[in-house]
């Protein structure tokens, strides 16, 4: 399993250098600023392009979720992602390479500051968006920012109480990151993906929803919605409150296929949090609870949607896993499925399992390298990055001289 992962992590370590290096190829010298209109009217001709693309090929893609993938860079194009957000397109890609090459922009957003002022970070925004709007709404939004607290904490407290004190101090925090760990723009993120994914459908605009959200947007209405959504009616100001948040969290199967690769997760105990990071991530889940719950006032928030969102099927879990190359994972998370009373936790959309069939195959292909695959993939990532590094220097030079 140590062989595979760290395999995988140099095959998109070096996936990852190529395409940065195709974006310095195609970025013009005086690539303008990214901006939120800017970035929306892009988008919109993105989807534009994804609608031609799909009608051209006859592919039957979502264009959505051809637009939603182009977008992702950088760790959102890991494999992880690539298995539960779905493989990006690369005929696609070359497609928006040709018709428009300014739209390589959208590739790894950064921050933006929305209609009411505030900052959010765009690239997870959109990555997250994804994740939702292909049947996993907690994995690469709050989940996964829950699980990033505790991994950062682990191991400095005795217990939840101990741990939420500790985090209360870098979350939330209004700063580049360099001081918070859970940052407000990554929070807003998280909150806006779900919000917004929730509502988007093959004939969305996706633009034109992002806009329609943000206008006029308090952070209460944003909290409110969130919360309705994510746990349907409840009573925010109640101490349970705290533990109906952890139990969702950790609940939902997307989270447990990421706790799991991130050795947060035993399938040799049941399926279930492992001992050592159980502290951690409950008092990740309570710091983020009692945000939630002090931006509604301790209301009782009620859902008036007749379905709640729901997680990836137990069944689409086992074949990650399986391409994770560990079948005993598999086997004791389908085992841990015919005790599971979880609402909506064995009937996830469609989307999400053949997102996964398709994820899963590539995964596998990946897998079935030998040693001396192995040696050409070092030797190929010395000699592009040495290759980026030179051409990083040149454009430079270039740009300097002019």
């Amino acid at each position: 399993m140590a062989t595979f992962t760290n395999l995988n992590r140099l095959g998109g370590a070096l996936a990852g250098a190529a395409a940065a290096l195709l974006l310095v190829l195609a970025l013009p010298a005086s690539a303008r600023a990214a901006d939120y209109d800017t970035t929306l009217t892009q988008l919109d001709e993105l989807q534009t392009l994804a609608e031609t693309y799909v009608q051209e090929q006859n592919t039957g893609a979502d264009p959505v979720l051809l637009t939603l993938a182009y977008t992702r860079g950088g760790s959102y194009n890991d494999s992880l992602w690539q298995l539960t957000a779905g493989a990006k397109d690369g005929d696609f890609e070359t497609y928006v390479r040709q018709e428009n090459a300014d739209l390589a922009e959208l590739v790894g957003l950064g921050t933006l500051t929305t209609a009411g002022g505030e900052s959010v970070d765009f690239g997870h925004l959109l990555a997250s968006i994804n994740l939702v709007y292909n049947g996993l709404p907690i994995t690469g939004s709050w989940g996964g920012d829950c699980m990033e607290l505790a991994k950062y904490y682990q191991g400095q407290a005795s217990d939840a109480e101990g741990y939420a004190q500790l985090m209360t101090a870098s979350f939330n925090l209004e700063d580049d990151g360099s001081g918070s760990v859970f940052g407000a723009p990554d929070l807003r993120a998280d909150l806006d993906s779900v919000n917004i994914g929730t509502q988007l459908s093959a004939d969305s605009r996706l633009a034109d929803v992002i806009r329609s959200y943000y206008q006029d947007l308090t952070e209460y209405d944003r909290c409110y919605q969130f919360i309705a959504r994510t746990f349907g009616t409840v009573n925010t100001g109640e101490d349970s409150f705290r533990d109906r948040v952890y139990e969702t969290m950790t609940g939902d199967t997307g989270m447990q296929l990421l706790l799991y690769t991130e050795d947060m997760w035993s399938a040799a105990d049941g399926w279930a949090v492992s001992a050592d990071a159980e502290p951690a991530l409950q008092g990740a889940a309570y710091v983020f609870a009692d945000y939630l719950s002090g931006a509604v006032n301790g209301e009782r928030v009620k859902n008036d949607e007749a379905v709640g969102l729901t997680g990836m099927a137990r069944s689409a879990l086992a074949e990650a896993l399986s391409a994770l190359g560990d079948s005993d994972a598999a086997s004791a998370a389908l085992a841990a499925g015919d005790s599971d009373t979880a609402a909506g936790s064995d009937s996830a959309a469609s989307t999400v399992d053949s997102a996964l069939d398709g994820a899963t195959q590539t995964l596998r292909s990946n897998f079935d390298a030998t040693i001396f695959q192995l040696v050409l993939l070092i030797i190929g990532a010395v000699a592009l990055f040495g290759l980026i590094l030179s051409v990083v220097m040149l454009v430079r030079e270039i740009r300097r001289t002019r």
